[in-house]
């Protein structure tokens, strides 16, 4: 075992503010593991607050892990070291549960990297009473957990604060008390959000696709997903503060989870219904405890200007004498007062996302965004001296033509005129940057039945972009990878047999993986699909009517727009039950 790499675990560790370190050997322990490199997994507020909820239960014990960088992998695998937790440097296969936190299907590859590093076999079939059980939790596990079925024994799908610390526990009681498969067994029966992917079996019809899922007796036919009703009194913020986190050291607070707008590509816009603010006065402390400890504090949520009390936090942390950091803005609910408070706030860049360049593909989107409301927040941060603007966009959109992608070009040019001419000729911005990304249909969106664009189209529509844009000095242009979008596609809706190409490709890599599947991949990225397909994920409830998903794609396909989640008036989506009377 390399000792530099021990050390290099300590140096990381010796940083931090707020770590857990206690004796081995007196509670349950648990390994929760980020699949990405250090500091992108300590960026990762949901990884964070399920630490701490762990660490707070007096019968477990929990320690992180991540996936090293290139070098440092390279050095794991030379000096036959696996790999190691950062808090007692001991080996994964030391701990009773390995737990990986899951944000993004791209992360999937990393799990097999890391368990077999550790040298834990990498599916449940294969795995011993000696092995520690592997689960997993978090956004991608609960869209759809199907691609890692074969490597997971359980999955808890759900918000951690609500059922996370419950899961672990019966793993805790039951430990060494029952068989591996009967524990198993059990947990799915007696845990709600616990999935124990051996408890069902799909089955497939003559054209591929599912036919129906097969849950053993006791086991539920859906997988009930737990989310917290009320965030109030749930404090999500930095419980550990290291200088390596891709945010610094900057103090992050969640104001709150879900968004209203129902902008119908965003997953997030619809498993966490209905959206939940957290109010001022709970948030105060947090706040106040920011400051206290960093000077900076960072607002997170899916859209930061729509919290109804966002002018009033920024004063509050303006007041305390902290400075301000921010996630992305709607352009619709941010004006020149906001603008101003940021900029006081030591804010550089600010971020808005209208995803798509002309108007008509942005009701498609239901984004709810003229072109004229964009200016008017483009003229309001140039004029609040704001130095940077970046600006989100996707190709491959749903009905997308190709003068819809040109749009993308004309707007960016058009809104930079447009703060030329209110700041009265000078230079609005230092750089404007796009980020430009290929569209991936998401589960539990109504572009779920939507088919992909072919790669080489993606690659054309961003090459027209940034042919659009050629010349314009001020802007820069990001573009994914089609390629890597294509994977992201085929693990985001795909079943168990992507599961199988998965496993391949980490032996074989992913062309030959593809090439020598027995499924063509093709038919889970290219295809669309039927009204009435069944779909992996449909094993999950959250609540949203699948028929509310496809009247939002019909809406879609005749450019309407609906209006927002409003849970006092409305129950369209089923989340919130049967329609109130007013």
């Amino acid at each position: 075992m390399s000792r530099r790499l021990k050390a290099k675990l300590q140096e990381l560790l010796a940083q931090e503010t707020g770590p857990v370190v206690r004796e081995w050997g007196a509670r349950f322990p648990i390994a929760l593991v980020f699949p990405q490199v250090y500091p992108v997994a300590m960026s990762n507020l949901g990884f964070q607050v399920i630490y701490r909820l762990l660490n707070d239960t007096p019968e477990l014990h929990c320690e992180r892990a991540f996936l090293p960088d290139p070098l440092t992998l390279e050095e794991h695998r030379r000096t036959h070291t696996p790999i190691l937790s950062l808090e007692s440097q001991r080996p994964l296969r030391d701990f009773a549960v390995v737990a990986f936190s899951l944000s993004f299907e791209a992360d999937y590859p990393n799990v097999l990297k890391i368990l077999e590093l550790s040298g834990i076999p990498l599916t449940s079939a294969a795995r011993t009473p000696q092995d520690p059980l592997v689960v997993a939790g978090g956004v991608a596990a609960f869209l759809n957990p199907e691609p890692l079925a074969a490597v997971m024994d359980a999955f808890f799908l759900g918000e951690g604060e609500v059922g996370g610390v419950d899961f672990f526990r019966f793993l805790a009681d039951a430990g060494g008390k029952a068989a591996r498969e009967e524990l198993l067994r059990e947990l799915g029966r007696a845990v709600p959000g616990a999935y124990v992917p051996a408890g069902y079996t799909p089955v497939y019809g003559p054209d591929g696709t599912l036919a129906e899922v097969v849950p053993q007796a006791g086991l539920p036919p859906r997988i009930p997903v737990p989310h917290a009703a009320d965030l109030a009194c749930r404090p999500c913020v930095s419980e550990i503060l290291t200088p390596e986190s891709e945010w610094g050291d900057m103090f992050l607070v969640e104001l709150g989870r879900g968004c209203s707008r129902g902008c119908r590509f965003c997953a997030a816009g619809f498993v966490y219904r209905p959206p939940r603010e957290r109010p001022l006065a709970a948030l105060l402390p947090e706040l106040e405890q920011g400051v206290a400890r960093r000077g900076k504090v960072g607002l997170l949520a899916a859209a930061v200007s729509d919290h109804p009390e966002i002018k009033e936090i920024c004063r509050k942390v303006l007041d305390l004498g902290g400075e301000l950091g921010i996630s992305s803005l709607r352009a619709d609910s941010a004006d020149a007062e906001l603008f101003g408070l940021l900029a006081q706030g030591g804010v550089k860049t600010v971020t808005l996302a209208p995803e798509a360049g002309s108007e008509r593909l942005r009701r498609v989107l239901n984004k709810h965004l003229p072109e004229e409301t964009l200016a008017q927040a483009v003229e309001a941060a140039a004029g609040a001296g704001l130095p940077n603007l970046r600006l989100y966009f996707m190709v491959g959109l749903p009905t997308e033509t190709l003068e819809d992608v040109r749009e993308i070009g004309r707007l960016v040019k058009y809104l930079r005129h447009r703060a030329v001419k209110a700041l009265k000729g000078r230079p609005p911005f230092r750089q404007i940057t796009l980020s430009l990304s290929s569209f991936v249909p998401k589960p539990w969106t109504p572009f779920q039945w939507v088919p992909m664009l072919p790669v080489a189209e993606l690659k054309r529509r961003l090459k027209l972009v940034r042919q659009e844009l050629a010349g314009v000095k001020e802007v820069r242009v990001h573009t994914d990878l089609p390629k890597w979008a294509y994977l992201q596609g085929l693990l985001a809706r795909g079943d168990r047999r992507v599961g199988e190409m998965l496993l391949s490709a980490h032996r074989r890599g992913w062309p030959r993986a593809l090439a020598e599947s027995p499924v063509n991949p093709d038919f889970f990225v290219y295809r669309e699909r039927s009204p009435a397909e069944l779909f992996p994920w449909d094993l999950l409830d959250h609540g949203i009517a699948k028929s509310y998903l496809w009247e939002e794609y019909q809406l879609a396909l005749a450019e309407k727009e609906s209006p927002p989640c409003r849970p006092e008036v409305c129950r369209r989506c089923g989340v919130c039950g049967e329609t109130p009377q007013v």
